[in-house]
């Protein structure tokens, strides 16, 4: 018990050294806190994909960001199965088995998820 103890102050006293550092930031969840290096907080990015059910080999992104679009597609599992980096709106995508994919967008410090269905 006392191991227990011991090992739960030292990880408190240890993230609070962290988080009070000027490069890491605290961020609290409702688990447990987690701390990342600042340049790795990222801003919720609110995109659009269409044809979503995917259909043909073309993918659309409606995003309100101008910067260059990394694009990265993610199987149920989280493996990434495409990864792209573009400044145009529109990738071409190899065939994919039918399934549920995640999409992750990042466009500068801002980073979007959406479901992804080929059928």
């Amino acid at each position: 018990m006392f191991k227990k103890i011991l090992i739960f102050l030292m990880i408190i006293i240890g993230q609070t050294v962290l988080s009070q550092h000027h490069k890491y930031q605290l961020i609290a969840s409702n688990k447990s806190p987690l701390i990342l290096p600042k340049q790795d907080v990222f801003q919720k990015l609110d995109f659009k994909l269409h044809p979503n059910p995917f259909v043909g080999d073309l993918l659309n992104f409606i995003s309100p960001r101008s910067e260059t679009k990394e694009i990265a597609i993610l199987n149920i599992l989280g493996e990434e199965v495409f990864k792209a980096i573009t400044l145009n709106n529109q990738i071409q995508l190899p065939s994919l088995n039918r399934g549920i994919y995640i999409v992750k967008l990042k466009q500068g410090n801002y980073l979007g998820l959406s479901r992804f269905v080929v059928p």
